[in-house]
């Protein structure tokens, strides 16, 4: 019988599959050990010579004298013991020792050699400088990383065989206070040996040393340093998506090779080929980006085991899901809320027949109408509904749900460039204050040279509608309805910069120059073509003379 999966196994295998590079920065890596402790260690034989004939002679059994004995002593530690923890896991681990001499900061080698790395273990007493140098280097991979690449996810472990943790994570923690104060989330758990910034957690662990015990849990063996870094990146990662993701990251680092050879040298040839047939022949590096993104989407259909996330996890989750009074309440007694949930999440509206008797009927009246082939929410079961969709979130206003609405739905923007084009929505600054959703062809919004109209169709705030669209529109979620209609159509001039109508501080600018419209989002391209072909099917609607009652017939049943 197979081990059943746990939310814990599911994050640490996503994270163990992402994680590729590690760096331990130490000052004893290759340093030779100096004299000290005593330790006897076995000599050369000596050469052979006749045995004395004197009744003075050595006994055979006789222990070596104490100039027998060699003065060593050994490593406090063992950093190639790190290494094979990690190598065990198949992760690269970098051992790195700088000179005594050598800085830390932002153009060390050190500095550079750890900014790329997905984990940093950094000894905090590095040539005797009471974490001088340690507290330089995690300050400056926190902040620079904050500031260059705030989307990096980056582990940094302090290792000391120092007896008092809390002071060194203090001294770290006080250091990138002044930088980034907030920018800092301390969390009670951690005891005040760890603290996360946007992208990277910083934690302190002690070699195995006489400690209070409240600190034992953050002692950790070389030979087990590894399996701790991982459950430690797991906090930066905890969620159900997010292993997901970690896994389909992994993938496409696993078949990159295969990737590149897709577009291998042998292609030279025909895509200048291409280019130069094209008009303008510049745009063929443009068709680079589709190509790659159709390779990358194959490698996870391909690769990606399905589905992603088993019922095992998806139960554990609802396991240790802490529900909120507004759950507790929505459940009858003597259902479970956890197994609720579970079932829920599992089965989905399939947990109707379940919930059919008895106290639990009461689940049924707003489970079962949602079964039919063209499910409706009746304005009566309209609290119900909205109380089972927000079930398990903390957040009875939905935003959640509108969180997920805008990532299936938006293009995620990670340039500051914006361009209007097909699918681009808009906000009137001042005035109506309109939202209006861009259906201008693709073709008709590139290679421009003087002021050109674009078509638009507003877009309704779906107050006490149904709505189609959810934007952020900076502070706050606004819920929008799409109605391809005539009447709802506007044409805005706009004048081009380079070929592209571009936002300035994401607001653009009509021709003249009468009226301001701020940038909101960008519909993702199925999205957008969706609109445009909702919107055409309207445009292209034939009127003609038939009978009337055969259209009355056609159009309602009871006719």
């Amino acid at each position: 019988m197979s081990k059943t999966e746990t939310m814990d196994d599911y994050s640490r295998n996503a994270v163990e599959s992402f994680i590729q590079t590690v760096v331990f920065v130490d000052d004893k890596i290759y340093a030779p050990p100096p004299d000290g402790k005593v330790v006897e260690v076995p000599l050369a034989a000596p050469p052979k010579v006749r045995k004395p004939s004197i009744k003075g002679a050595v006994k055979k059994n006789q222990p070596k004298s104490d100039q027998d004995k060699v003065q060593i002593d050994p490593p406090e530690f063992s950093p190639h013991d790190i290494q094979a923890s990690f190598a065990k896991k198949h992760i690269v681990c970098s051992l790195h020792q700088p000179r005594k001499t050598d800085s830390v900061g932002e153009s060390s080698n050190a500095y550079k050699l750890c900014a790329s790395a997905d984990i940093v273990i950094v000894d905090w007493d590095l040539y005797g400088d009471a974490g001088e140098k340690a507290t330089v280097l995690i300050d400056t991979l926190v902040t620079k990383s904050l500031e260059e690449d705030p989307h990096q996810l980056r582990l940094a472990l302090i290792y000391t065989n120092d007896p008092d943790l809390f002071s060194i994570s203090a001294k770290v923690y006080e250091q990138l206070a002044e930088k980034v104060p907030t920018e800092i989330d301390l969390k009670d758990s951690d005891e005040g040996l760890a603290f996360h910034t946007l992208n990277a957690r910083v934690v302190v662990l002690g070699k195995p040393a006489k400690r209070l015990p409240k600190y034992e849990p953050y002692e950790v063996r070389e030979e087990d340093l590894a399996d701790r870094a991982i459950e430690e990146f797991c906090k930066l990662t905890n969620g159900l998506l997010q292993g997901g993701i970690l896994k389909g990251l992994a993938a496409i680092r696993k078949q990159s090779r295969k990737i590149l050879t897709k577009f291998n040298s042998g292609l030279d040839a025909a895509f200048l080929t291409h280019r130069a047939l094209g008009l303008p022949h510049e745009e063929a590096f443009d068709h680079i980006t589709p190509l790659l993104v159709a390779e990358i989407e194959a490698v996870l259909e391909d690769s990606i085991s399905k589905p992603l996330i088993s019922d095992d996890v998806i139960s554990d989750w609802c396991l240790k899901w802490i529900p909120s009074d507004l759950s507790t309440k929505f459940v009858p007694k003597g259902v479970d809320v956890h197994t609720f949930a579970s079932d829920f999440c599992t089965k989905g509206m399939g947990i109707a027949d379940s919930y059919n008797s008895g106290k639990a009927a009461d689940l049924e009246k707003c489970i079962k109408p949602l079964k039919k082939d063209l499910p409706e929410w009746p304005s009566a079961d309209a609290p119900q509904f909205k109380t089972l969709t927000s079930y398990l979130s903390n957040d009875s206003s939905g935003n959640d749900l509108r969180e997920l609405a805008v990532l299936m739905s938006h293009r995620t923007q990670y340039g500051d460039s914006r361009h209007l084009t097909l699918g681009t929505i808009i906000r009137e600054i001042g005035g109506d204050k309109r939202y209006l959703l861009c259906l201008q062809p693709t073709c008709d919004c590139i290679r421009l040279s003087k002021p050109s109209t674009f078509i638009f169709c507003t877009l309704n705030m779906a107050t006490g509608e149904k709505a189609t669209h959810v934007v952020n529109d900076g502070t706050s979620y606004i819920d929008l309805r799409y109605k391809p209609k005539v009447e709802g159509c506007v044409t805005l001039i706009f004048k081009p910069s380079k070929g592209f109508v571009s936002a300035k501080d994401l607001k653009f600018t009509d021709h003249p120059g009468a009226q301001d419209y701020r940038w909101v989002a960008q519909l993702k391209p199925k999205h957008a073509q969706r609109a445009a072909e909702q919107f055409a099917r309207e445009l292209s609607r034939v009127g003609l003379t038939e009978s009337e009652w055969l259209r009355l017939k056609s159009k309602y049943n009871h006719v």
